[in-house]
């Protein structure tokens, strides 16, 4: 199962904000595949600012 602990934000790897993650499951068989760290407001804020100065 691959694991990725972090949010790709202004061209860098970081930490989510929340500490809480996603699971992805494979829609055929329903086995978790993977986990996605689950962004908060904080995250969207950061990517916002990001994007607008981009």
């Amino acid at each position: 199962m691959k694991a990725h602990d972090g949010l790709y934000i202004d061209g860098a790897w970081r930490p989510a904000g929340s500490g809480e993650v996603i699971e992805v499951v494979n829609p055929a068989d329903e086995q978790v595949i993977g986990r996605v760290p689950a962004g908060g407001a904080l995250d969207v804020d950061t990517a916002v600012r990001a994007a607008r100065a981009a």
